[in-house]
């Protein structure tokens, strides 16, 4: 079995059992952040994690822990936006209401090109119900003049009269 721990606590040497640790992904999952950054964390020395036949385990106390250091990616988000002035908050108003202008614009836009299809649909589907009862009614005539020429005699249908 490959183990190569990396930057581990000391008890790192013990077996992990299932659900002591997080693949890359899942730990990168809980700290917000992708699995490559988790790698480099865990080369950097700042998470725990080890690499056993060929996959990378990450111990969950060492990724709450940071977890706990850095806070939840929402809170980083949150502290990053630090109170504005009357005109940055102003500024951050007026593009956020152009952009949801944009988006409106984009919304009634494809509610009209979608309104449309459906009238050409509809109006398709009409075209081919009546070429359908055409169809029909032409099958129907061809079946009693076929129906007609079986109940007249052989002779008849042979001679003509």
């Amino acid at each position: 079995m490959d183990r190569t721990p990396q930057n581990g606590p000391e008890d790192q040497d013990r077996e992990a059992k299932p659900g002591e640790t997080y693949t890359p992904i899942e730990a990168g999952r809980v700290l917000g952040v992708s699995d490559e950054r988790i790698r480099q964390l865990i080369d950097a020395g700042e998470i725990a994690g080890e690499k056993r036949a060929g996959r990378w385990h990450v111990y969950r106390v060492s990724v709450h822990h940071q977890l706990e250091q850095r806070g939840s990616p929402r809170a980083r988000r949150s502290r990053q936006r630090s109170p504005h002035s009357g005109e940055d908050a102003a500024r951050e108003l007026r593009a956020r209401v152009e952009d949801l202008s944009y988006r409106l614009g984009r919304s009634e836009a494809r509610a009209e090109l979608t309104e449309q299809a459906e009238s050409t649909i509809r109006e398709t589907l009409q075209r081919e119900r009546e070429r359908a009862d055409g169809l029909e009614a032409e099958l129907r005539e061809t079946r009693d003049q076929l129906e007609a020429s079986r109940r007249r005699g052989f002779w008849s249908r042979l001679f003509g009269s």
